[in-house]
């Protein structure tokens, strides 16, 4: 039997399956793809093929039940820091509700990810979009839980959480809000290469790959939002989620109350 990933992909071809085609700079990409991929399946057989067997339908479960387990428990370590600012309760608290909150935006935007991928042509089953989401998910959690250590630190150096300390809450959340884009951002990157492996025009294929970012960028900051709070607050208690946590949104949030108040302070 041949080694060749494309060889691989293509005897499991069938109906429905996309047909992989390479294209120029392939080289490059499968490298990226390869480290990225260790990092997010260490131990893995054939991390470079990981995405042809993706996008030839192969063993979708397993591999998104080991996406899930990289994805929850890396974001559960960075969620742990995040809340750590107000004590063990809400670090324990926020090590469930990172993930959870993940896991919940996943499920809201992959019916309209698969939709989009089908409005353009893409030849991309249901099951092949959640894995491809769910591949993202699991780099950027890593990449958070990198950054956890330097979280730490900032959150170690911070001042007690009381009622003077509205400062020292504000520019952590801002922190952490920053981190978290950014590394969801960047794991769209390990989906972007991926999507390059698909026989469609790349001018069709970023407008997918926007559309989906910038659903998951929407609702995932709504669903963090209702799953409050994250860094803890300075005048409420502990809580695992509020009351009103349908009240508001975070922009509202971040421009009306955040940004001014330390705009004042200059």
């Amino acid at each position: 039997m041949s080694d060749s990933p494309c060889a691989a992909g293509a005897s499991r071809s069938g109906p429905g399956t996309p047909l992989l085609r390479p294209r120029p700079g392939e080289a490059v990409v499968r490298s990226s793809l390869g480290r990225t991929l260790r990092q997010v399946l260490a131990g893995s057989a054939s991390p470079a093929s990981l995405v042809d067997e993706i996008l030839a339908g192969g063993r979708l479960g397993p591999i998104w039940l080991r996406l899930c387990a990289v994805m929850a428990g890396a974001a559960a370590i960075y969620g742990a820091v995040c809340g750590s600012w107000n004590g063990a309760r809400l670090s324990a608290y926020v090590a469930i509700k990172l993930p959870l909150a993940l896991l919940l935006t996943s499920a809201v935007t992959v019916a309209l990810s698969w939709m989009m991928s089908a409005l353009f042509g893409l030849p991309l089953r249901f099951g092949q979009v959640l894995v491809l989401t769910f591949l993202a998910l699991a780099a950027g959690s890593l990449l958070l839980a990198s950054l956890a250590p330097v979280a730490a630190l900032f959150t170690i150096a911070a001042p007690a959480p009381d009622q003077t300390a509205r400062t020292t809450h504000n520019l952590l959340y801002l922190m952490h809000t920053a981190f978290v884009g950014a590394c969801g951002l960047a794991g769209t990157r390990v989906l972007w290469l991926a999507m390059q492996r698909l026989p469609a025009p790349r001018r069709r294929l970023r407008a997918v790959y926007l559309s989906w970012v910038l659903a998951y960028a929407l609702v995932g900051s709504e669903v963090a939002w209702a799953l409050r709070p994250f860094v803890g607050s300075i005048y409420q208690p502990v809580v695992f989620l509020r009351s009103d946590a349908l009240a508001g949104n975070v922009f509202e949030y971040v421009f009306t109350d955040i940004l001014p108040q330390l705009l004042r302070l200059r």
